[in-house]
């Protein structure tokens, strides 16, 4: 695993939720410190929302992330404990998706490659993170060791249990936002997401997001290290899953399912109008490259600068009022048939994409 001064803090975590949450919580105190500030700010301008507020609604969520996956619950008590803070900011980090349902979506962008399109028969997950460039300091490279459970190496900000990443069954998960302005009683995305990267197995997976109630709406990109790929998007009410039938998929921030309720309006379409130009410039970018496609064109397509700003490698518009203004804060490229990931420090036309794993 690197460790140079221009990578991500990294930790391998190990023994039981509960002992794994403090000596997250301990390491990364000053990191975790910084999202909650950095998510009240937003809480508070965006919203309207009181960082106490927030950890009442917060609250909300605990019965049904109890009933989903319990040891989540003492992972962020340990987390807690281990930072000094209240468990409710740390319950709070774990649900900011769903307090904040529409003021701002992270627009990422994903991909995945099945081995049919690789020109190293390879699979590869890839995707940009688009959030406020202030989380940087925030972000930590975790290695969880949870028997019987898969291992799991993840990139994720301080103090939340889940991230982007892969497990050690050849699981890899992407994820971005999709919102519809409302949402229900249920399991938080990010706790659905911890959910994906515990699963052994693709249907597996899909069961993890398709099953529980769900607070609010997202999308799950997952690919597996036999060469499969599938595209997930959930809101509260329903799901709707997508085959890599062409040996690529790719997703933004608009649902693609063309049967959508009538009752469900896509808001992220009006907040993020760019997600169709960048849908469709993935989209010929994979088209475009069928057969050649390694790590190197991966990052070539995560670079990608057409309609910039708010290009697939985004930058600050300068027009956007300034607490409003995101980035690609990073990149990944996940290798799923080695279980390594790249991740880049910044914007992904920088360069500097660092390797952790693989994973064991």
């Amino acid at each position: 695993m690197p460790m140079t001064d221009n990578s991500y803090p990294f930790l391998r975590l190990s023994g039981d939720p509960l002992e794994r949450g403090r000596l997250y919580g301990r390491t990364f105190r000053s990191r975790i410190d910084l999202s909650i500030e950095s998510y009240g700010k937003m809480f508070r301008d965006y919203s309207g929302i009181s960082w106490e507020d927030a950890r009442r609604r917060a609250m909300e969520y605990l019965p049904f992330i109890r009933e989903y996956n319990p040891k989540t619950i003492l992972e962020m008590e340990g987390i807690a404990e281990g930072s000094g803070r209240d468990f409710k900011d740390i319950l709070t980090l774990n649900s900011r998706s769903e307090i904040v349902l529409a003021a701002n979506v992270d627009g990422c962008t994903c991909f995945g490659v099945t081995p049919d399109m690789s020109s190293d028969g390879k699979t590869y997950l890839c995707q940009t993170w688009d959030w406020i460039r202030r989380q940087e300091g925030s972000l930590v490279v975790l290695e969880i060791e949870q028997p019987p459970e898969p291992s799991i190496l993840m990139i994720a900000e301080a103090g939340v249990v889940s991230g982007k990443g892969l497990n050690s069954s050849g699981i890899g998960v992407g994820f971005n936002a999709l919102t519809t302005g409302t949402g229900a009683p249920g399991v938080p995305v990010h706790i659905l997401l911890r959910g994906l990267l515990d699963s052994p197995h693709l249907a597996d997976a899909v069961q993890a997001v398709a099953v529980p109630k769900r607070a609010s709406s997202a999308n799950f990109i997952v690919g597996s290290s036999e060469g499969e790929l599938v595209n997930i998007e959930t809101s509260p009410e329903d799901f709707w899953v997508f085959y890599a039938e062409k040996g690529w998929i790719s997703h933004t921030n608009h649902f693609t399912a063309t049967f959508l309720p009538g009752f469900l309006k896509d808001k992220g379409k009006i907040l993020l109008p760019d997600s169709f130009q960048r849908l469709g410039r993935i989209n010929r970018l994979l088209s475009k490259n069928e057969g050649s496609i390694d790590f190197g064109r991966c990052v070539e397509f995560l670079s990608d600068h057409v309609n910039y700003p708010d290009s697939i490698c985004r930058h600050e518009d300068p027009r956007d009022p300034e607490g409003k203004q995101v980035a690609s804060v990073y990149a990944t490229v996940m290798d799923l048939s080695e279980g390594v990931i790249w991740f880049s420090r910044s914007n992904p036309c920088m360069g500097g994409f660092m390797p952790f794993g693989p994973i064991k």
